[in-house]
């Protein structure tokens, strides 16, 4: 393992500050927040126009409200007035379809819906929006927070049909925050903040600052009391704590901070170590590369400067989780080593199969090469993927690991 150059170092500081650049990296608020904090409402009660969004325009707090054509049409003057005030409009169903359990959806449920009628219905309900106020939805609220249509062994999830359509999607009841790293825009995690008190949402807001998370909040009603309400009285204490530059928050809407997210993302995809499983490319390749692997040991690290693990010791080792077509594949292995430390044999393993080799000259630790290493028969299914030493040693290094490659027989490189 090598010192990063002054200019890479220098480019990373500037990009993301204070971040720890390891296997727990934090994510890059704007202009040095901790975290971020989204607040939203569904089902566009009336209490939302006369009293909710006054009051949050008192502190320009930007919110997203996830409403249905039908309803908007009983104050569409307040909601034009919200959407002009800079709050966001989402899309919640033309219905607000739930399971059949809850007897008020049974016309409406959502056992009997397909993945078409879902989509046609959605598609609607941005075109109405659309007409009424101008704006067109990029974002979704799962009414009632189910993500299902059918039932029985015709029960699919609409999880991905919000995916294509929407820039995100949120959930409902839910008890953690979003990882800005790791979470599924179509399944972003919404925790409630009906009928709580400022000091029952303080807490959440701490968790969320030490851990850099996006903290989506959901309520329905804006009142000082009643079922379903986001107590005024909490939401303007939240507003005040919120809009304080002394306390590191990114207030702002969904959309906004999804958009902000998916470009982070899109930013530092090759420098961002996150275990995830591994699937086929649209070439049949499957592509081990460090970003996506699990490090395991006492010193191995994660160099987001050389996208690479680094090795320090016989005991550490990367996994990976792959979900595997059936065949032979030729293995690629994409590597650095200094001249003095080559030498070093190593073992790559999957399920019962395994190929074993030596680490070879590269040139210098700045110097990546890539190679085969061999053949290597695998069978279908979630698999992991092992790579590790062979060798016993005490000082020294393995070797810096790029990427592992593994390529059908028969394919093109």
């Amino acid at each position: 393992m090598k010192k990063p150059p002054i200019f890479t170092l220098f480019l990373l500081l500037f990009l993301f500050g204070s971040a720890a650049f390891s296997q727990n990296q934090s994510f890059p608020w704007p202009k040095g927040k901790k975290m971020a904090l989204s607040l939203s409402f569904d089902d566009e009660r009336a209490t939302n126009t006369s009293l909710g969004i006054p009051l949050l325009n008192e502190y320009g707090v930007k919110a997203t409200f996830f409403v249905l054509p039908n309803s908007l049409k009983q104050d569409l003057e307040g909601w034009q007035k919200a959407v002009a005030a800079g709050h966001e409009m989402g899309n919640h169903s033309i219905q607000h379809p739930c399971s059949g359990n809850f007897v008020w959806s049974r016309e409406r449920a959502l056992e009997n819906y397909t993945l078409d009628r879902m989509k046609a219905e959605l598609l609607q309900a941005n075109i109405e929006i659309e007409e009424l106020l101008g704006v067109r939805p990029t974002v979704y609220a799962y009414p009632c927070g189910q993500t299902f249509v059918g039932k029985g062994i015709y029960t699919q999830s609409f999880v991905p049909l919000i995916s294509e359509m929407f820039l995100a999607g949120r959930s409902w009841m839910d008890e953690a925050p979003s990882d800005p790293f790791y979470a599924d825009m179509a399944q972003l995690t919404g925790m409630e903040m009906d009928n709580k008190d400022f000091d029952e949402i303080l807490p959440l807001i701490e968790s969320a600052r030490k851990n850099g998370q996006w903290l989506v909040l959901a309520g329905h009603e804006t009142a000082n009391a009643g079922n379903q309400t986001t107590y005024l009285s909490m939401l303007r204490k939240l507003s005040e704590y919120a809009t304080d530059p002394a306390n590191g928050i990114w207030i702002a809407p969904i959309g906004t901070v999804a958009k902000y997210v998916l470009d982070t993302r899109l930013a530092t995809s090759d420098t961002t170590n996150i275990p995830e499983l591994i699937r086929s490319s649209a070439n049949g390749k499957l592509r081990l590369t460090a970003e996506k692997g699990r490090a395991i040991g006492p010193d191995i690290k994660y160099m987001p400067d050389w996208r690479a693990f680094g090795w320090f010791t016989a005991k550490d080792s990367v996994v990976w989780e792959v979900d595997i077509p059936e065949g032979t594949y030729e293995v690629w292995m994409e590597w650095s080593v200094s001249d003095e430390e080559a030498g070093k044999q190593f073992i790559l393993s999957a399920g019962n199969e395994s190929i074993l080799g030596k680490v070879e000259k590269s040139g210098s630790w700045e110097t990546f090469k890539k190679v085969s290493i061999g053949k290597i028969k695998l069978s279908s299914g979630n698999q992991k993927v092992i790579f590790k030493s062979l060798d016993q040693f005490a000082n020294g290094a393995l070797l810096d690991l790029k990427e592992i490659t593994l390529e059908k027989v028969g394919t093109g490189k």
